[in-house]
């Protein structure tokens, strides 16, 4: 019973660091890949050291409407 609950609570805070490095290089899938093999924790300071991908970065934003 407690395994099953850690697992899944393993795969959801996987699935949340999956989230945070969607707008990254790897995407959803790759980030999600990654915290699967390595650890969320330990991708989440990957995340938070390394920067956005190169194309979310150089987006112009929109003219603001006033």
């Amino acid at each position: 019973m407690m395994i099953g609950v850690a697992v899944v609570l393993y795969v959801v805070f996987s699935i949340l660091t999956g989230l945070c490095g969607s707008k990254r290089r790897l995407g959803f899938i790759g980030t999600f890949i990654f915290s699967l093999l390595l650890t969320p924790l330990v991708v989440l300071v990957v995340l938070m050291l390394t920067g956005p991908s190169k194309e979310v970065e150089w987006h112009p934003r929109p003219p603001e409407r006033g």
